[in-house]
């Protein structure tokens, strides 16, 4: 007698295209590339925002402008980044090409719009917002389409994209600052703008995503910020870890213009310096990335949180001289923007690849609070006697550690280990 429960065929699990067969390579590396242009235009421009500052302070808006308000532009510009890719997020289904290609082109008329600014006001609508906007739809690209081709090497890959952030900022920074003073500051927006769309428009090229769309628009339109995410309190608590550890990120790049002239040096010895710092960001977001895949990425994370505050503490506070000066730009650019390669691989590591998309979401609105750091430093730098910089020294090396401290306290509730990779 023939048993009918054995006579059904049975079927197959059903796969996921987003989970199963990703390459961790081929196509992906060139991928890897169009991200590392969207990086180097995007972060270059808006991380020398304080030569532009230093340049608006004594031309167009000199006595119009105080350091703080000149500084909440820049701060602006990171917040509109993060709280805008939520709008980038709801793109996703018609593809990656479509928001690189629209981040582009917002970022160009930002930076255009921007050369016409007379006002204070004019340049937070054009190089706070219009650019912010547009730079949220490339930051989003990068952030969303790097974990489709890679797992193992995803902090590999994140680092090498995000290294374009210093070596954008290593390209610009000189060149803002001859731009500035052989064409001055409106030609020196629209040279950048043209060469922002020209990077850009190579990179909307090379990238793609790896789901076809079919599958891309088969998937439900849903809200990116899901309130369920917040019961995880793991989740919770690298919100709170990466925010206040990046609160310490702008500071220190956006004020070693003005910290550079007021201990004696020239506008472009502090340029050469800001680029140094720059570069330093980029070459150790590569390398470090690599190192992160073997250690452990959040591992990594709090080893370079922890070497930023102390950096700030015992390196900054006694740079009086170029040569001192050169040493933390070198060592403190070396550890202190690791969240950028590592946010997304934590993020997936700690919610799972099904809950990325929601995950980084509120993690870039939250990380949104971190550019108050810049504005808290101004506030206390405009309290400290003579207009001193200790206050803001303390500031940066305070919460880069008490941010490694709590991602530490992560990393334990996760392993039962502080050894323990992960």
């Amino acid at each position: 007698m023939v048993d009918d429960t054995k006579s059904a065929v049975e079927e197959p699990p059903t796969r996921d295209p987003f989970l199963d067969d990703i390459p961790n390579g081929g196509y992906g590396w060139v991928v890897v590339v169009a991200c590392f242009f969207a990086t180097f235009t995007l972060f270059g421009i808006a991380n020398v925002w304080g030569i532009f500052s230093q340049a608006y302070s004594t031309s167009i808006l000199e006595g119009k402008a105080t350091t703080l308000q000149l500084m909440t532009i820049g701060s602006l510009l990171n917040v509109s980044i993060n709280v805008f890719t939520p709008v980038s997020v709801l793109l996703v289904r018609y593809g990656v090409r479509l928001n690189y290609a629209v981040g582009s082109v917002l970022m160009c008329l930002g930076a255009i719009i921007a050369s016409f600014s007379t006002e204070l006001w004019h340049l937070y609508l054009t190089q706070g917002l219009l650019f912010g906007f547009g730079g949220s739809f490339l930051y989003m690209s990068v952030m969303s389409v790097i974990p489709q081709w890679f797992t193992t090497r995803r902090a590999t890959a994140m680092g090498f994209s995000t290294s374009g952030a210093g070596l954008g900022g290593l390209a610009v920074s000189p060149m803002a600052n001859y731009l500035i003073a052989k064409y001055g500051i409106p030609w020196a927006y629209r040279i950048i703008g043209f060469y922002t769309l020209g990077v850009c428009a190579v990179g909307a090229i090379l990238i793609k995503d790896r789901l076809p769309r079919s599958y891309l628009k088969k998937r439900p339109i849903e809200s990116p910020i899901q309130l369920s995410m917040f019961k995880d309190v793991n989740f919770d608590i690298w919100l709170v870890g990466s925010v206040i550890g990046l609160t310490g990120y702008l500071g220190p790049i956006f004020y070693l213009p003005k910290y550079a002239v007021s201990i004696g040096l020239s506008e472009t010895d502090a340029s050469n310096l800001l680029s140094v710092l720059l570069a330093m960001t980029a070459v150790t977001r590569l390398t470090l990335g690599f190192v992160a895949d073997r250690i452990g990425r959040l591992n990594m994370f709090i080893i370079c949180s922890a070497l930023s505050g102390l950096f700030s503490f015992v390196i900054w506070t006694f740079a009086t001289s170029y040569g001192v000066l050169l040493a933390f730009c070198i060592l403190w650019g070396g550890t202190c923007g690791m969240y950028y390669p590592l946010a997304s691989p934590i993020t997936a590591s700690v919610v799972g690849l099904k809950r990325l998309p929601s995950g980084l979401s509120i993690v870039f609105i939250f990380s949104a609070i971190s550019a108050m750091g810049t504005p808290i430093s101004a506030a206390i730098q405009q309290a400290t006697p003579n207009n001193g910089y200790l206050g803001v020294q303390m500031f940066t090396g305070a919460v880069y550690v008490c941010g490694a401290l709590i991602c530490l306290y992560l990393k334990y509730r996760l392993t039962r280990s502080l050894w323990s990779k992960f």
